[in-house]
């Protein structure tokens, strides 16, 4: 039998991510339940209807979830769990019913921005990995996965310009990173500076790096690719709310706005950020109108 702070085991079917998802909610469960001197599990209607009114702040579907998570644990450990009882119906029907204001958009990468923070890395290891990392996110619009999933092998300097073999499957999707843009150092010269440290022909292109400055073996992890561009983003004196804002999506995004904004054509837009469907960028589209 689990103890009350594991999540309950999975069905086959449910994902990486719902799992992950569950567990922090069993945990943000736990945690608001010893903050009360109450159980966890098994948890009377009152407790969890408490609870559920305890979510002001979150959006419906991460009420529903937290919910879904705590009749999970107790199905789980055979404990007797009816979701329809009339209290935390009400209580889930109340919060369901709250207008909640919206929250403030996801901040991007402006040009402006990038060259800022690229300027205030440094000549070390540390500042050259970031720094060729910050050019190939916003330049090539990579998703963290695709950034921190990057070989050495797949990054192929050419006479005009720096291609990428973005990994998709069983095969690669080539994206192209000009040797040079208005503005910004150029792609090639970044990466050419931090291979000259990290003395890798093969393996993750983007490691981690020791506090002694050491180059490691293992590639970064995604949520680093999110630490390292708020870093350097206070460096460069961006404001701390903005900075709050970032995630490694807005290397992403901040190429997707710049490019519509230039008015980029839609079809080379979808190639270069790998979108087969060209409605995928109408949310970008309201942003850019919006600003």
């Amino acid at each position: 039998m689990t103890t009350a702070t594991d999540p309950a085991p999975p069905p086959a079917r449910a994902t990486v991510a719902t799992l992950r998802a569950y567990r922090a909610d069993w945990v943000h469960f736990t945690r608001w339940c010893a903050a009360q001197a109450v159980a966890p599990i098994p948890a009377t209607p009152d407790v969890v209807a408490a609870y559920l009114r305890s979510l002001a702040e979150f959006a419906p579907a991460t009420i529903r979830r937290r919910l879904a998570a705590i009749g999970r644990m107790h199905r789980f450990n055979n404990m007797a769990w009816d979701v329809t009882d009339t209290r935390i119906r009400a209580a889930l029907a109340h919060m369901l019913d709250l207008p909640r204001v919206s929250a403030p958009a996801p901040e991007v990468v402006t040009p402006g921005m990038l060259r800022a923070m690229v300027e205030r890395c440094e000549d070390g290891v540390r500042g050259l990995r970031d720094r060729c990392l910050l050019l190939f996110g916003f330049a090539g619009a990579l998703r963290r996965s695709e950034l921190v999933g990057l070989q050495v092998e797949d990054a192929v300097p050419g006479r005009t310009a720096l291609v990428l073999n973005i990994r998709e499957g069983d095969g690669h999707q080539p994206v192209s990173l000009p040797l040079s843009a208005e503005g910004l150092p150029c792609p090639a010269a970044a990466l050419a500076a931090w291979q000259q440290v990290a003395h890798r022909q093969t393996g993750p292109l983007f490691r981690a790096i020791s506090k002694g400055g050491r180059v490691g073996g293992r590639a970064l992890t995604p949520y680093a690719v999110t630490r390292i561009l708020q870093r350097r983003a206070l460096m460069a004196e961006v404001a701390p709310d903005v900075v709050a804002r970032l995630s490694a999506h807005a290397l992403r995004s901040g190429y997707i706005m710049e490019a519509l904004r230039q008015g980029m054509e839609i079809t080379a837009l979808c190639r270069h950020t790998r979108y087969r469907d060209p409605r995928a960028l109408r949310p970008y589209e309201c942003q850019l109108a919006n600003d």
